[in-house]
């Protein structure tokens, strides 16, 4: 991460040398003049500063927030070079910019906002040197973001107090898409016994045994395989929304009754994670949930409830909680399920997740939720991104709403990406917020 102190110092000084002035100084007043002269020399100095730090920003959301940022200080600071010139030459200078008349009680408004967007810079910058991975690319932009409010305040402000307009550009263009290398063969790596694999199975993940007849039985039902997982994708009758039904099939018994399994869904927008044990689960009837021992890769076990199918032979989570749990399983090999039932009756499910990279894309994407562990902020830093590139989100509010969903699909639409109107993975990796 790029060392803010300095530019960040520059900052603080500005809002103390610029915004000091009484708002009922005269607009010819020559304190209005020093206070025209101090902003000019802070901006200059800040503009020095955000070019140098803004070197280490290679394309994508941050640059487009750095830039528009660096633009609204450049062009306040010819607006205001203009304006001193002609008020200490009397000649006559033209500044294509509609005329106002200066509005003092507004201006004190305006201080006051501009004091606390300058504690949100504060916190935005504290936040993003605290902070790592995709929280630090996140709270990066958050930073940029505020920046750029402040420097926008500024704007009103100068408006505000002294009658000063400033023209306004046209709405910026998407950001530059990342270069994508090409991915490597499919076929890539895979021993010489490839050729003996059916035609159907998944040459990503040559060490499984896709002879088993599982596998041969979600092939013949048109399921595409995928590591241990078969998917089958359709089209939900009510509203022609695309659905995902995927099932992994690691802990498959080859009984006639033990064939205990885990699948997940994206069923009418809705997201659905089962533990079909593959038999009856004898339970309380008058209970509508089934206790469900998680164990997660090497995490300790945790026990939850799940809602009891109504076919009595398992449980699922549905809705959001599903969405949850599946960004839970993101990245991990292996999991454990035990489902109790009645007279210490224990349902176990095993399971390695080999494929499930791409089997929770697809479910994600058919749903419209993110894989990724986004909070309020995270969305509303987002939602800013998106307003910046031309994409309209709405107020950026932190609820990812129609209007979020509709300004992502946008994005992704203009730089060739599923239209899931989720911020998913390949999302922010276009926008230069997540390293590919």
């Amino acid at each position: 991460m790029p060392n803010r102190n300095s530019l960040f110092a520059g900052a603080a000084f500005s809002l103390g040398l610029i915004f000091s002035a009484s708002v009922s100084v005269g607009q010819g007043a020559s304190e209005d003049l020093d206070s025209i002269r101090s902003g000019i020399a802070v901006m200059e100095m800040e503009i020095s500063e955000i070019e140098t730090s803004n070197e280490s920003y290679e394309g994508g959301a941050l640059a487009l927030i750095a830039s528009l940022n660096l633009e609204t200080l450049r062009l306040t600071k010819s607006i205001l070079e203009a304006r001193l010139a002609a008020e200490e030459s009397g000649a006559p200078i033209e500044i294509v910019v509609p005329a106002v008349q200066p509005d003092p009680a507004l201006a004190e408004s305006i201080l006051a906002d501009i004091q606390t967007q300058q504690e949100n810079v504060d916190a935005a910058k504290v936040e993003a040197d605290n902070s790592g991975g995709l929280m630090q690319a996140l709270a990066l932009t958050r930073y940029e973001t505020e920046k750029l409010s402040l420097a926008q305040l500024r704007q009103a402000w100068f408006r505000a107090q002294y009658g000063i307009a400033f023209p306004t550009s046209g709405p910026p263009q998407a950001p530059t898409p990342i270069a994508r290398t090409e991915e490597a063969s499919a076929t890539e790596g895979i021993g010489g016994d490839a050729s003996s694999k059916p035609d159907w199975a998944d040459p990503e993940h040559p060490e499984i045994d896709y002879d088993i007849d599982v596998f041969k039985q979600l092939a013949d039902g048109d399921f595409t395989i995928v590591g241990w997982w078969g998917i089958e994708r359709s089209r939900a009758a009510l509203d022609d929304s695309p659905q995902v039904f995927a099932m992994n099939v690691s802990d498959f018994g080859t009984g006639y009754s033990d064939h205990p399994s885990l699948k997940v869904a994206c069923h009418e927008r809705e997201a659905r994670v089962i533990f079909d044990a593959g038999s009856f689960i004898m339970r309380d009837f008058q209970s509508n949930t089934l206790p469900v021992t998680v164990r997660i890769g090497s995490e300790k076990a945790m026990p939850q409830l799940w809602s009891k199918l109504t076919s009595n032979k398992g449980a699922g989570l549905f809705g959001v909680k599903a969405q949850d749990f599946i960004r839970k399983l993101v990245g991990e090999e292996k999991i454990f399920l035990r489902l109790e039932g009645d007279r210490g009756q224990f349902h176990d499910l095993s399971l390695k997740m080999d494929g499930s990279e791409r089997v929770f894309e697809e479910v994600a994407g058919a749903c419209h939720f993110s894989l990724l562990d986004l909070g309020r902020d995270d969305y509303k830093a987002i939602q800013t991104l998106l307003n910046a590139a031309g994409f309209d989100a709405g107020t950026p509010d932190g609820q990812w709403g129609p209007g979020s969903r509709n300004a992502m699909a946008g994005y992704q639409a203009s730089v060739g990406l599923p239209e899931t109107g989720a911020p998913d993975r390949a999302a922010l990796v276009k926008m230069g917020i997540l390293e590919e």
